[in-house]
């Protein structure tokens, strides 16, 4: 290979994962995305809080707080259902981590990294050309030894490296891994809504405003309100979009399993049944009744995989490590995998390949076993605070793959 010769990079997935590889190996390699969905893959109105280990990268790759409408959240309150103070914390992530923790709208935040993908370079003032991403293109078959994908339509594309980032429920796992994994039912549901803070400010009416919704108290914060039982239901809120609307994430215990909730995290859901669930008070049930789109998601998680790369192919993201939000650690986890491609070097042969994926392999998966372990160990009754603070410098205190290299 001559020294400006650039390896071809194929990624199946345009989610967070695949977007952000595409990012990290635009400027020295050619990159192309496979997605099967359309172009408005990214339709979801729900939020994504993105931690320091996260932020810490997307950092050094231009992302964008302004165009992402990212929302610094520097506190965390706990309310009982009658909206009564119970615990309070304030961060200081900049200062302890090197980043914040931003709150974003899920489709702003995948906005901003298909621009980061797909750029002109110099808007970025990179090297490189963008990659390509090519939507309701279906990989059905991917040979991991030479890198070849075949499509829905027979055609087929090779690289000299395979990344399959489609998910949890990936079709694609198999040909690297020999175990055929299924996603593990939790018996927790998670209902999602996104709402505007002007509609809310209107649907409250002469009603006293409670103490969580007092704009000082709610900007910048991630707030909990916990239920009237000892069950564990709750909801997570935190602001989106420069403070205009808000995440409103609803938890309680499975009641009834559907097929459609546990095959996607945008099934649709029944705002009357979530109100009824979490509507403690007058003012929350006005609040939750202003959503427009209400997403409902069965949590699974998936048990640690024997690998994650053959020859020339590799797994990330929920493909290779799903776990639920109770730390909010999936999206970080797979911003943590993208970085890892920087082990792609300018110049690598195509014959180093297979041993680059096994040193990243060797990194990123011993990580994201023991992140999944510490995941599954908030699943219990828990109060908001020790499940929100449990394992804070194990999570943001991650520098990318050059600090554990340096360890």
């Amino acid at each position: 290979m001559t020294e400006d010769k650039k390896l071809r990079i194929i990624i199946i997935g345009s989610g967070l994962a695949g977007l952000t590889a595409a990012r990290i190996l635009r400027e020295h390699h050619d990159v192309t995305v496979f997605e099967r969905g359309s172009a408005s893959v990214a339709t979801g109105g729900q939020g994504i809080a993105i931690g320091p280990n996260g932020m810490k990268i997307l950092n050094t790759l231009g992302y964008s707080a302004e165009l992402a409408g990212g929302v610094p959240l520097r506190s965390m309150r706990s309310y009982d259902s009658q909206g009564n103070l119970q615990d309070e914390t304030h961060w200081d992530l900049q200062t302890r981590f090197g980043a914040e923790t931003l709150g974003h709208l899920r489709s702003d935040f995948w906005d901003e990294l298909f621009r980061l993908a797909t750029a002109p370079s110099v808007e970025l003032g990179i090297k490189g050309l963008p990659a390509k991403v090519l939507f309701e293109s279906t990989v059905v078959n991917v040979d991991p030894i030479e890198g070849v994908v075949t499509l829905s339509d027979g055609s087929t594309a090779a690289g000299d490296v395979v990344i399959l980032a489609d998910g949890i429920h990936s079709k694609l796992r198999s040909s690297i891994v020999d175990v055929k994994p299924e996603p593990k039912k939790t018996g927790l549901t998670c209902h999602r809504v996104a709402i505007s803070a002007s509609e809310a400010d209107q649907a409250l009416g002469s009603l006293p405003i409670p103490l969580w919704w007092q704009r000082t108290n709610r900007e910048n914060c991630m707030f909990f309100i916990n239920g009237p039982d000892r069950s564990n239901r709750f909801v997570l809120a935190y602001p989106l979009r420069n403070q205009t609307y808000y995440n409103l994430s609803c938890m309680m215990k499975t009641e009834v399993s559907r097929k459609d909730t546990t095959e996607s995290w945008d099934a649709n859901a029944d705002l009357g049944n979530i109100v009824g669930h979490f509507g403690y008070n007058e003012a929350l049930k006005r609040i939750l009744s202003v959503a427009t789109v209400v997403k409902t998601w069965e949590l699974q998680d998936l048990d640690p995989l024997p690998t994650w790369t053959r020859g020339r192919a590799i797994i990330i993201g929920d493909a290779a490590h799903a776990m639920t939000p109770m730390q909010a650690q999936g999206a970080n986890m797979s911003i943590e995998d993208a970085e890892a491609f920087r082990l792609l070097f300018p110049r690598t042969q195509r014959e180093d390949v297979p041993g680059v994926l096994q040193r990243i392999d060797r990194i990123r998966r011993p990580r994201a076993a023991e992140s999944l372990r510490r995941t599954r160990e908030t699943h219990g009754n828990l109060s908001a605070a020790e499940r929100l603070n449990a394992n804070f410098d194990f999570f943001m205190g991650y520098c990318g793959v050059f600090s554990v290299l340096d360890a």
